[in-house]
């Protein structure tokens, strides 16, 4: 079988921390009437990602985004 590799630098991905997995989160916030002593005057609605990104972490650029499935 061949070693999977980063198609930019080379680097073997097999190997031990090699790659780093990304999520992205989306959402938006909202203004929310508070006092600065009782929180930070915003909510935050997440939304469900869709995707996430393999990054090598030798060059640090993205080597592919792949969907999500639940």
């Amino acid at each position: 079988m061949a070693a999977i590799s980063c198609t930019h630098c080379g680097f073997d991905l097999t190997a031990p921390q090699s790659v780093r997995i990304a999520e992205y989160h989306f959402g938006r916030l909202e203004k929310v009437d508070q006092e600065p002593m009782e929180g930070p005057g915003f909510k935050y609605h997440g939304e469900v990602p869709d995707t996430y990104t393999i990054l090598c972490t030798n060059c640090k650029r993205l080597v592919r985004t792949l969907p999500i499935r639940k």
